[in-house]
């Protein structure tokens, strides 16, 4: 008996967690059980041939909105050269509407909901030759749910995910009822015991892994359950694992500011939900948040500067037009977060969302991942227009590549969103969207679209400030074998960029790790710029590339008043 699980992942770097739980729940038939990973950039070609190859008896496919279309392809190749083959699906795509599903791929069944039990049941029964008397939809209703601690923990061999985003899941439900997301079907909450959590966290610290992105809902909505964890890893920080945290950041409290506080710089990220700061909106949506709170409490932890924080928000929710939305917008850019993610609103199957699209005007498309076309209060265009603003502040903003350069351009604006909006226009008029541009070039592109758009307000004193500060941000980020254009001549400076150097290579105050370093080894360690408008005096910054900051991935740069010639 050979039964195929298949996961199809959005990307490499990614990994099933579904899958690996699922194997690992089939307990003494576990070695009959054979995963296969994918990802959606294969051909679904390659894919049909690597499944026919593995002679599977069964195959059970893990579905999602960013692998249904390719599934659904994948599968009816397969039913064609493999028509005595059972095929079984089972994830949130397919745990909704069950019928249509079952009709629409021709499946033998689908496991529904949390599939832990119903895979054990079904591994049983093709086993010992019970499974045609499987019903073809199994669920809570027909099958054990297992609880979250009886599921065994699956990473014993990482060699499967190397290179790869390693993904643990410490609680399951959610205990909100946000109206978007499909936490609000299942009320069930459950938390596995923090007693079998930290020896699994500690053998991901043993084993340096990169990262480890926790899958919880909201980690910290139970503080008996997060605050030891967190403890536990402040306590036992190996200097190499980050761990990602998705949390309500209304929900912290002294006791765990106290601890965040003392973490090691990148030893934690943390990703927050905002959605919206609209009332009306949030009303509607059934979330039950306080953006005052959360705005104290990412200040708070911004002021730590030791933690990456994400946050989050989606248009196209109920009562938010355009003016709102750039509201949420400025509201959540003034926190500064690492990354502003502007998302936008997927009508998932089986959410209360998808009941309500009539009552909102709500459409979206007709194919995964089933996202926002329009509301009531927000046409196509205003979407359209996000979709721009989107992509130039994902370029701009959250590389974290252009800091300096956007605080210098910001005060040109009426508004942050009013400069990215402006860029997005940019990027349209000059057919910039659909074209992969170098580092440089983008570069390149913002001191253009600066120098169009602010032509009556930049002198000659503010072009050459703005030239420093794209030339500042460039070398914050890599040595550069070609000069760029933009960046001022240092002719006029070679002496006192030799003579800082020969310093250095002395009395090594600044880069005391470069202690053994010559004057000519120090020249290819470090890089020198001179900067005369960006400072209140000629600066000299020295960009260190083998220092970087965990937060921003900026190198270390030191600045050096220069003496008067």
């Amino acid at each position: 008996m050979n039964i195929l699980l298949v996961a199809v992942n959005a990307k490499y770097i990614h990994s099933n967690p579904a899958v690996h739980s699922l194997k690992c729940c089939a307990k003494e038939y576990a070695s009959l059980v054979v995963i296969k990973e994918f990802t959606i950039n294969q051909e679904p070609s390659h894919i049909v041939r690597e499944i026919y190859k593995a002679h599977p008896d069964v195959i059970a496919f893990s579905c999602y909105i960013w692998n249904r279309t390719i599934i659904g392809q994948i599968i009816g190749d397969l039913l064609k050269i493999l028509p005595d083959v059972d095929i079984w699906a089972g994830g949130p795509e397919v745990s909704f509407h069950t019928e249509q599903v079952l009709k629409e791929w021709r499946l033998r069944g689908i496991l529904a909901g949390p599939g832990e039990g119903a895979f054990s049941r079904l591994v049983s029964a093709y086993v010992e030759g019970t499974a045609a008397r499987l019903p073809a939809v199994l669920d809570a209703s027909n099958s054990p749910r297992l609880p979250l601690d009886e599921i065994p923990f699956w990473y014993d061999d990482l060699t499967d995910f190397t290179h790869r985003i390693i993904y643990y899941e410490s609680s399951r439900g959610c205990p909100f009822s946000c109206s978007y997301c499909l936490s609000s079907i299942d009320k069930t909450m459950e938390f596995r015991s923090v007693s079998r959590v930290l020896p699994e966290l500690d053998f991901f610290l043993r084993k340096n892994v990169p990262q480890v992105k926790f899958i919880d809902r909201t980690f910290n909505c139970s503080k008996k359950h997060a605050l030891p964890i967190l403890q536990y890893l402040s306590e036992h920080d190996n200097g190499i694992t980050n761990f990602h945290f998705e949390i309500a950041a209304d929900l912290l409290d002294e006791d765990y500011f106290a601890l965040l506080k003392n973490m090691r710089q990148g030893a934690i990220q943390l990703e927050i939900g905002v959605q919206s700061t609209c009332p009306e909106t949030i009303a509607a949506i059934e979330r039950h948040t306080d953006f005052s709170k959360i705005a104290a409490a990412v200040t708070r932890i911004r002021s730590f500067q030791n933690i990456h924080i994400h946050l989050d928000l989606i248009a196209g929710l109920p009562y938010e037009d355009l003016a709102t939305f750039k509201n949420s917008f400025h509201d959540v850019y003034a926190l500064r977060p690492h990354q502003l993610q502007l998302g936008f609103l997927k009508v998932l199957k089986g959410s209360a969302m998808e009941l309500r699209a009539p009552e909102y005007d709500l459409l979206y498309t007709s194919q995964p991942p089933y996202e926002v076309l329009a509301t009531r209060w927000l046409s196509y265009d205003d979407i359209c227009l996000l979709k721009q603003v989107e992509k130039v502040v994902e370029i701009y903003y959250n590389s974290g590549q252009f800091t300096h350069t956007l605080r210098f351009l910001q005060p040109f604006f009426d508004s942050p969103f009013a400069m990215y909006e402006s860029l997005a226009g940019w990027y349209e008029t000059h057919h910039l969207s659909d074209i992969q541009s170098s580092r440089v070039r983008k570069y390149e592109i913002l001191l253009s679209f600066s120098c169009s758009r602010l032509s009556d307000r930049l002198d000659e004193k503010l072009l050459c400030s703005l030239k420093e500060s794209l030339t500042y941000d460039l070398y914050l980020r890599e040595p550069m074998k070609n000069r760029p254009t933009f960046a001022l001549s240092l002719t006029r400076w070679k002496d006192d960029i030799r003579n800082l150097l020969m310093e250095e290579s002395v009395s090594h105050d600044l880069f005391a790790h470069y202690a053994d370093c010559s004057y000519r080894e120090l020249t290819k360690q470090l890089h020198i710029e001179v900067f005369t408008s960006i400072f209140p005096v000629p600066t000299a910054v020295l960009f260190d590339y083998h220092s970087r900051d965990p937060l921003t991935n900026n190198c270390a740069a030191i600045q050096k008043p220069l003496k008067p010639s």
